[in-house]
C-alpha cells in the first residue's frame, strides 16, 4: 500500500516531505503544489485497491505527539532543557527560556553559548552521568540565577552518552515548596488569650503594624509570649503564605550562628555540605524571620546583620555574590539593650535598625486580670491532651494563683496548670494541686510571700547581728564574718543596725 501510494504521488511529479504509517492508516505530507495537480493525485490514490477514505488532517501523528509533549512541558513549573551529545539544545520549554533570560526558546544553540553552566555540570553531561538535586548558580544574560538542578543522561542503542535532559527550579520556589509541605499550624491573634485593657491595646497595635513591612522589636520578660506575637504578626501580614523562620540566637553556638543565618559556599570549611547551603535568611525569602534573644548575637555577626537590614541582601560565607532577599525581620529580647549599648556589647546603629516599631509585652504580674481566662484556656487545653474532664478551679486555688507574682510569666502559669491537671483526680482543681516550684517561698500567712532576695537579706541581717553581738565592734565582726571592715559598716547602714542595739 505504501509503495502504491508513493508511486501515485511520484507519477504526478510531486515530492513527499514526510510519510508515516499506522495500522490501517497512511499519513502523507506533500510539498506545496497547485490545486489541479493535488486533485489529480487524490483521484489516483482513491482508485488504489483497498483505499476506503481520503481525509485532510491538520497534523501528522508525530507532529501531534510533539505538540502534546510541548504542551505538557510548558505547563510544569520546572525549566526543562534537552541537549544532544554535542550539547546543542533540542528542546527548551518556556520556563527554561525565562530562567535563562531569553524571550523565546534558544533551540539549535549550544548550551555553553547561551548560559554559563558550571564546568562540572557540563562534564557530567558529556560523560553521561546523572546529577541529583544540585544547588548551583547559572550566569545568564540577565544576571546570576540560583537553581536546583537535575541531569538525566540519554543513551543510544550502543549504551553511549547521546545527550541529556536538564531540569531547573529556582531555589526560592524550592524553599517555598518545602515550606508548604512542612509548615506547622500557625498562630493567629485569635490564639492570644487575654481580657485586660492593657493586653487589648498591645494586640491592636500589633495587628496594625502587621500590615506593613517595617522591622519590629518585641520587648518583654521571658515567658511573656514574644514568639506568639511574632507568629501572629506574620499570619496577619501579606507574607502569611511564605515561610516563618524562628531563630533562637542564644541556642546556636557563635561558631555556627553566622553560617546558619547567612549560609555558606561549597568547600568553605571542613564538613561543609557539598554544593554549599542556603542560610535561614534565604529560606525566609518573601516571608518573615524571627530573631529571638537578639541581644545574644556576638559583635562580628551584628555587623553582618546590620548590612543585611540595610542592603536587603546576604552573602554566603566563602562567596562574593550578593543574594537579594525580601524578608521582614521581627526581633525579640528580654535584655536592656540600651544598657548593653552603653557597655559596648550591642551596636547602637543595629539597635536603631531593629527598633523601628517597638512593642512592649508586659509581665503577667502587670495584667493579673488575665489569669482567670488563661486558667480556663489551659484547663481546656490539657483536658484534650490528657483525656480528662476537669470542669474548673476552686475559688481559693484561683486566689492562690492571683496572689503570686509569676516571675516566669505565662509560661510558668502554663507549667503550673499542667502539673495541676496531672494531679487532679476530681472535676475541680483545688489548692493542694497548685504546686509552684520557683525562687519564691510562701509563709503561713495567706497572700504573703518572701522572694529569694528577701530571704538572703534576712539571713545576712541575722548573721551580722550575731557577729556584732559576739565581737562587740564592727572590726571584730568583720573578722568573724571574713569580710572587710568597710563592708560591715555598709551593711549596718543598709539594715539600720547600731552597736547600741
Amino acid at each position: 500500500m505504501v509503495r502504491d501510494v508513493s508511486e501515485a504521488v511520484a507519477n504526478c511529479g510531486a515530492n513527499i516531505l514526510s510519510l508515516s504509517v499506522k495500522q490501517g492508516e497512511i499519513y502523507i505530507y506533500l510539498e506545496p503544489i497547485p490545486d489541479l495537480k493535488l486533485k489529480d493525485i487524490l483521484e489516483k490514490i482513491r482508485n488504489i485497491k483497498d483505499v476506503y477514505e481520503l481525509t485532510p488532517v491538520e497534523w501528522l501523528p508525530h507532529e501531534l505527539a510533539q505538540q502534546h509533549l510541548l504542551t505538557v512541558i510548558n505547563s510544569v513549573e520546572e525549566g526543562i532543557i534537552s541537549v544532544n551529545k554535542n550539547l546543542i539544545i533540542t528542546t527548551c520549554n518556556n520556563k527554561a527560556s525565562i530562567f535563562l533570560g531569553y524571550d523565546y526558546p534558544p533551540m539549535g544553540q549550544s548550551i555553553k553559548a547561551i548560559s554559563d553552566f558550571p564546568d562540572e555540570i557540563i562534564k557530567n553531561i558529556e560523560k553521561g552521568k546523572s546529577i541529583e538535586q544540585r544547588e548551583t548558580v547559572i550566569n545568564t544574560p540577565k544576571g546570576p540565577l540560583r537553581v536546583m538542578l537535575n541531569v538525566k543522561p540519554i543513551f543510544d542503542d550502543k549504551g553511549l552518552a547521546d545527550g541529556a535532559v536538564i531540569t531547573l527550579r529556582k531555589m526560592s520556589e524550592v524553599r517555598r515548596l518545602a515550606h508548604s509541605l512542612t509548615r506547622p499550624v500557625m498562630i493567629t491573634f485569635e490564639d492570644i488569650i487575654y481580657k485586660s485593657k492593657k493586653m487589648k491595646e498591645i494586640v491592636e497595635l500589633a495587628k496594625t503594624v502587621s500590615k506593613g513591612d517595617s522591622t519590629i522589636l518585641l520587648r518583654g520578660e521571658s515567658g511573656t509570649g514574644k514568639e506568639l506575637f511574632a507568629r501572629a504578626i506574620h499570619m496577619e501580614s501579606e507574607r502569611r503564605d511564605y515561610p516563618f523562620v524562628a531563630v533562637n540566637c542564644a541556642a546556636i553556638p557563635d561558631t555556627l550562628l553566622e553560617s546558619e543565618l547567612f549560609g555558606y559556599a561549597d568547600g568553605t570549611f571542613t564538613g561543609a555540605r557539598r554544593g554549599g547551603r542556603p542560610g535561614l535568611f534565604e529560606f525566609a525569602h518573601h516571608g518573615t524571620i524571627f530573631l529571638d534573644e537578639i541581644a545574644e548575637i556576638p559583635p562580628h555577626i551584628q555587623v553582618k546583620l546590620l548590612r543585611v537590614l540595610q542592603e536587603n541582601s546576604v552573602r554566603r560565607l566563602g562567596e562574593m555574590e550578593e543574594i537579594r532577599i525580601d524578608v521582614r525581620v521581627i526581633a525579640a529580647t528580654n535584655r536592656p539593650l540600651e544598657e548593653m549599648i552603653v557597655r559596648g556589647d550591642f551596636r547602637q546603629d543595629l539597635f536603631y535598625r531593629l527598633n523601628v516599631i517597638p512593642i512592649f509585652i508586659p509581665p503577667l504580674r502587670e495584667h493579673k486580670e488575665d489569669i482567670p481566662v488563661l486558667v480556663d484556656y489551659f484547663i481546656k487545653k490539657f483536658n484534650i491532651k490528657f483525656n480528662k474532664s476537669v470542669q474548673g478551679i476552686a475559688p481559693n486555688a484561683l486566689e492562690y494563683l492571683l496572689h503570686y507574682d509569676w516571675p516566669g510569666n505565662i509560661r510558668e502559669l502554663e507549667n503550673v496548670m499542667e502539673r495541676a491537671m496531672n494531679l487532679c483526680k476530681k472535676d475541680i482543681i483545688t489548692e493542694k494541686e497548685i504546686i509552684i516550684n520557683s525562687p519564691t517561698f510562701f509563709n503561713p500567712t495567706p497572700g504573703k510571700y518572701f522572694q529569694l532576695k528577701d530571704i538572703v537579706n534576712e539571713t545576712e541581717k541575722e548573721a551580722l547581728i550575731r557577729a556584732l553581738s559576739q565581737g562587740k565592734s564592727a572590726r571584730k565582726a568583720a573578722k568573724i564574718l571574713g569580710v572587710s571592715h568597710t563592708t560591715v559598716i555598709k551593711k549596718m547602714k543598709k539594715y539600720g543596725i547600731s552597736l547600741n542595739d
